[in-house]
């Protein structure tokens, strides 16, 4: 029995070594405020997040502006974080009082950060940054005469969520940094709407006082509120699918394979019953090699059928899984002892019944 023991404990503890172990985040697009130019006051900000089945979200960013300044100026630097959208055909595209603008990239070959100064905004995103020379990527700008009075300035793109793959449901995430708005000359009114009509799941951020909602909800700050707000949002799953998914690839496996058990357990008893002289049973020793191996072939391809029931929102990451195939000598063993002892059982009792009929 203490030579069992270690045995046990391997067999039990195959299921966290065969998990996969890469980081099970798919970091998504990043999102960020825009850098404000010294001359102009942010009246009001509005930020729109609609989120999308496809995984993505829609953000439309709009600023009331004033600037006490006249001529050909850059009022906002925005940092998209990513080099993904190079130009306004691939998804990031500005307004200003309705009519496009031409976005242009910040190089980011410059090592000096001297040599930026001639663009209005990028004080305030060195002060933010806190480095001698920022990371460039990303950066983008545009040049506006800008009119007398209060103007709008709005900005579109869409978003990849990053993506939780830790489990066998996808969870989306979105994060948006709002901590360059402590930079602008000023700061007004915020306001924040998120629309999730699209989406059949419940929404949660991290603002202090929300809780979990769906379909659509705004927020009014005075104030920053935070340095940035997160949604997040794991996609509901229902029918047979949420059967699965609460079963596990593994359950359902193990299930299989009980109900094998107790009908190769009955075939050797039926067996012995019929042969009760003979030494060996082809019974157990068939059983002892199939059964683990219908186990570990179960294991192994259930996780795939499971996905494909799931469908869209399936994370797809099962991990090493085909692993458990090194352990299937260990898993014959092991039955093969334990049948063999159910086989060696019964023939005692149905000698001892002969020897007494």
């Amino acid at each position: 029995m203490r030579r069992l023991f270690p045995l046990i404990l391997l067999l039990i503890a195959h299921i966290p070594v065969s998990a996969n172990m890469s980081s099970p985040d798919w970091n998504g697009t990043r999102t960020s405020e825009a850098y404000s130019s010294k001359d102009i006051d942010i009246l009001k900000e509005r930020i729109d997040v609609k989120l999308l089945q496809t995984g993505q979200a829609q953000f439309t960013i709009v600023y009331t502006i004033q600037s006490n300044r006249r001529g050909v100026q850059i009022p906002l630097i925005f940092d998209t974080m990513t080099d993904r959208y190079r130009s306004s055909e691939e998804g990031f595209k500005v307004w200003m009082n309705d009519e496009e603008v031409t976005v242009s990239s910040v190089p980011s070959t410059y090592n000096n950060p001297d040599t930026l100064r001639w663009i209005d905004s990028i004080g305030s995103y060195l002060n933010y940054s806190e480095k001698e020379i920022p990371d460039l990527v990303g950066l983008k700008y545009f040049e506006v005469d800008i009119p007398d009075g209060v103007n709008i300035i709005r900005v579109e793109y869409t978003a990849d969520a990053t993506r939780y793959l830790g489990s066998l449901v996808t969870e989306f995430s979105y994060s948006y940094n709002l901590e360059p708005a402590r930079y602008w000359r000023s700061f007004g009114d915020l306001y924040i709407k998120v629309d999730a009509s699209e989406i059949d799941a419940e929404i949660e951020t991290d603002f202090g006082d929300s809780s979990g909602f769906t379909g659509v909800k705004e927020w009014h700050f005075s104030e920053l509120p935070q340095d940035t707000f997160t949604l997040s949002y794991t996609p509901k799953i229902y029918g047979f699918a949420s059967l699965l998914i609460v079963m596990e690839a593994g359950g359902l496996a193990l299930i299989f394979t009980l109900l094998l058990i107790v009908f190769h357990i009955l075939w050797i008893l039926r067996y012995r019953w019929d042969n009760p002289g003979k030494r060996f049973s082809p019974v157990v020793i068939i059983g002892s090699l199939t059964i683990p191996w219908i186990y570990c072939a179960l294991y192994t391809f259930l996780p795939g059928l499971i996905d494909r029931v799931i469908g869209d929102y399936a994370s797809r990451r099962h991990g090493y899984v085909f692993l458990i195939f090194f352990i299937y000598p260990i898993y014959v063993l092991f039955y093969f002892l334990i049948t063999w002892f159910i086989d060696f059982v019964g023939k005692k009792c149905i000698r001892r019944r002969s020897v007494i009929e």
